[in-house]
């Protein structure tokens, strides 16, 4: 049986991704990798110089599986207030194919080869 994967993105004003890690191995998810980005809506928060006060983001990606999807991404609503407006948003999107987290694979998904090349103990060896 192969394991199903979600990757949880969320996306919150800079300097709150430290809630939603947290919230996210809270609920059980192992981590995630923290992107930053500038946000182009424009919600009237401008400041001087027409540049807007909450432009600045941070963007959360979570790997997790599937059965975990729903309470990581309830956690993560609530620990980040994504209910309030201008807070951030969550939304999730299957992994059909995931290569290179032994971690997270194991020996239980199939895995696409990425190349004729086979890594065996840290050497590259054809096939």
């Amino acid at each position: 049986m192969n394991k199903e994967f979600e990757l949880i993105v969320t996306i919150v004003n800079k300097g709150q991704s430290d809630k939603v890690v947290e919230a996210s191995r809270e609920a059980g998810a192992k981590g995630g990798t923290i992107i930053y980005g500038r946000g182009t809506y424009n919600n009237g928060n401008e400041a001087i110089l027409g540049i807007s006060l909450k432009s600045e983001k941070d963007i959360v990606f979570t790997i997790v599986d599937s059965d975990q999807k729903a309470k990581v991404m309830k956690l993560i609503s609530e620990k980040a207030n994504l209910n309030l407006d201008g807070e951030g948003l969550c939304f999730s999107l299957p992994i059909n194919t995931l290569i290179g987290s032994k971690k997270l694979i194991k020996n239980d998904i199939k895995a696409a080869t990425p190349s004729p090349n086979k890594v065996t103990n840290n050497k590259k060896t054809s096939i």
